[in-house]
């Protein structure tokens, strides 16, 4: 079968693709940092409750972050989505569809995990034992939709398994058979557990600015974290490298002078945050962490235009201008930019008991 003839056309966009890019890029990689944030506070909170040495008070604190976390990985991760519709609507589409159980499956994870997040906080607050059971099922629902996104990722970048719709229509279809696909999860794993540690040292880091003795026990727990993740990071990264096709390989080896630059630079980021972070810089390692993210989203955005380079380019959209709309778009874009901003800097105080 002709894999091109089930990809529908693409719909015309207001802007030229760059500034759909650009934005894509910039709310992507805050999306990424919260969602990997949140993730890894999760599963190291789950950690941390089975540890004997650990008490409700201290897992508290760390259970207060992750409904902050939640909320704003949500509300933060609508952009990037909006910003990959325009681009590439008619592959995200189809691919949603064709998954459309699980990923429906995905909003109810969210919200459950949402719900047990603010539970386990009032929970922990009154000294309800260390949660172990609400943290390892808020675990379960955010690897749920972080698998979920890997396949919807995978879908989106490989018509080819689309055939797969004749032999399974009911909107359950999975592939298991992609190469990347356990390597590609796993980097979104790993890279949490890392950004959760960071979370973590950084929260000790405050207690320790406050006089709280077991601030520095924190930041070195979190650092050590961090430390140690971000190297299985390196070793997965590799195997996810070598898993990729022989032709999206290659671009990166020098075929792509973009895509070859992008993997360099985010080489030498990894390598100077392990630097940082083994010499126990904790600021000078959350820098280059965030400086890599950057430089490892527009990375992902490369691999992504190598995969679907032989059915489509982002360069071929129709433009029909719309300058009126854009500038409405960007205006209210800032300000919800600016109010989210505001609501991290001034957050509510709880109420008393909460």
């Amino acid at each position: 079968m002709d894999v091109s003839a089930l990809i529908p056309a693409a719909d015309s966009i207001p802007a030229p693709p760059i500034v759909f890019e650009a934005l894509s890029a910039v709310t992507f990689t805050v999306h990424l940092l919260l969602m990997n944030a949140l993730l890894g506070l999760t599963l190291i909170g789950l950690v941390r409750s089975l540890a004997p040495g650990h008490r409700a008070p201290a897992l508290g604190q760390q259970a207060s972050m992750v409904p902050l976390a939640a909320g704003l990985t949500v509300n933060l991760g609508v952009a990037p989505l909006l910003f990959t519709q325009a681009l590439y609507g008619q592959f995200l589409y189809v691919g949603s569809t064709l998954m459309g159980v699980y990923w429906f499956g995905l909003v109810l994870a969210v919200m459950l995990a949402y719900a047990l997040a603010y539970r386990q906080k009032a929970a922990l607050s009154r000294g309800e034992g260390k949660g172990t059971l609400l943290w390892a099922l808020m675990s379960g629902c955010l690897l749920y939709v972080s698998f979920m996104q890997t396949q919807n990722a995978l879908l989106l970048i490989r018509p080819s398994l689309w055939e797969g719709y004749f032999q399974n229509p009911n909107g359950t279809l999975l592939t298991f058979s992609d190469p990347t696909m356990l390597p590609r999860w796993l980097h979104f794993v790993i890279a949490s557990l890392a950004l959760g540690g960071l979370a973590l040292a950084m929260m000790g880091r405050r207690r320790t600015r406050k006089h709280d003795p077991k601030g520095e026990i924190l930041t070195r727990q979190g650092m050590a974290w961090f430390r140690w993740a971000t190297l299985a990071q390196v070793l997965d990264g590799a195997w996810f490298l070598m898993a990729l096709p022989r032709e999206v390989l290659l671009s990166m080896m020098g075929g792509n002078r973009a895509a070859t630059t992008f993997l360099m630079l985010g080489l030498a980021g990894t390598v100077l945050t392990l630097v940082y972070t083994f010499r126990g810089k904790l600021m000078a390692a959350a820098s280059a962490t965030v400086g890599t993210v950057v430089v490892m989203v527009l990375l992902r955005e490369a691999v992504r235009k190598a995969y679907l380079l032989p059915f489509f380019s982002v360069d071929t959209l129709p433009v029909n201008p719309e300058p009126t709309t854009l500038a409405l778009f960007l205006g209210c874009f800032a300000l919800a930019l600016a109010v989210v901003w505001w609501a991290m800097r001034h957050p509510a105080t709880d109420v008393k008991g909460a």
